[in-house]
């Protein structure tokens, strides 16, 4: 079977960059499929992830509308059974019109309530032409289910294997992500300072750089925040992970949040906002962590001092982490792509 996916670029390290390579060597060492991957700007020696021997890519240049053209006739010259769109904006719209497709597969990145209301009214009208539609969450497939009959929800896999829980006993809150409007942790270190005086022995670490990092460090330094500490980037997420707590997020929006399943690995309870719209398919409420109202830091904040002040509820919570974190593992995710999209 020949397998075409479809994603803007592979120079980036991005996290949709990683699931489309991730996805690509799964799936062509599993035998019996022809995978492609096919973007503007990268080819094999220079995208930002390493893929397989087996795995053909493709790198075609130009404008938006000469990469359109050079598509089309790449995929009139070649016999693909299954197209798969990791969605990129307008030229996700614009592949929705490409002639001889077999199946059109769009993989949904982001979540749909998130775009601007002229991307979700067009692509209310061109998705009439995809042949199934894939969703991270369950909350967004109910919004593409309004106007597409074939959606389905199929989430990320886990980049790490479970691993036995954390120890627990570092006193570590930790938080990952780019430092952007989005992630919102301006309201997390609002939280922390409601609560920080109360539990002197713990330490809130938080791992991304991003436009919002001087006005952060200028709440912590104006507001004299203590055990906060903006730690820019990290080469070493997983070292990050096993020396933590629980993890805490304060986004405004998010698709399906990588970071919550990557901690789930590695036994985290986490601390989240109830945002659209995927950290209520990754926690259970009171059972591997706590979700709150969303955007309401006195809720944040009492959930944090709660999980800090509890080590009983802490270790219940790290268990069904790591119970959770086993539908998010590569041989789960894998067969639902095989069983209900390529022989589906």
């Amino acid at each position: 079977m020949k397998i075409l996916f479809i994603i803007n670029s592979l120079k980036n390290k991005s996290g949709s960059e990683r699931v489309a390579v991730e996805l690509a060597n799964k799936m062509a060492a599993i035998g019996g499929y022809n995978i492609t991957l096919l973007n503007r700007e990268a080819i094999k020696e220079n995208a930002a992830y390493p893929i397989a021997d087996n795995v053909e890519v493709i790198a075609l240049s130009g404008s938006l509308f000469e990469f359109y053209k050079k598509l089309k006739k790449q995929i009139s010259s070649n016999n693909y059974d299954v197209v798969v769109v990791h969605n990129m904006g307008k030229l996700s719209l614009l592949c929705t019109l490409l002639p001889k497709i077999k199946k059109l597969v769009i993989l949904e990145h982001v979540s749909f309530v998130s775009r601007p209301k002229k991307v979700q009214v067009l692509s209310k009208f061109f998705y009439k032409w995809v042949d199934q539609v894939v969703t991270l969450t369950q909350k967004d497939k109910e919004q593409f289910d309004k106007f597409h009959s074939k959606v389905i929800v199929i989430p990320n896999f886990s980049p790490f294997p479970i691993v036995s829980e954390s120890p627990l006993n570092s006193k570590q809150i930790v938080t990952i992500g780019r430092l952007t409007d989005q992630k919102n942790y301006l309201h997390l270190l609002k939280a922390w300072k409601k609560i920080y005086q109360m539990i002197p022995e713990w330490h809130l670490n938080i791992y991304g750089e991003g436009e919002h990092k001087k006005m952060l460090q200028d709440y912590i330094e104006e507001n004299s925040l203590q055990r906060v500490i903006l730690k820019g980037s990290t080469s070493n997420v997983q070292e990050v992970y096993r020396q933590s707590d629980f993890f805490v997020m304060s986004s405004k929006y998010e698709g399906l949040p990588m970071v919550l399943v990557e901690a789930q690995s590695f036994g985290l309870p986490i601390v989240s906002y109830d945002c659209p719209f995927g950290p209520s398919d990754v926690i259970q409420n009171h059972k591997n962590g706590l979700l709150v109202e969303n955007q309401n830091i006195e809720a944040l904040a009492d959930a944090i001092l709660q999980l800090a002040s509890s080590p009983d509820m802490l270790a219940q919570f790290s268990q069904n982490s790591l119970i959770n974190a086993k539908k998010y593992q590569p041989e789960q995710i894998l067969k639902v792509w095989i069983e209900k999209v390529l022989e589906g």
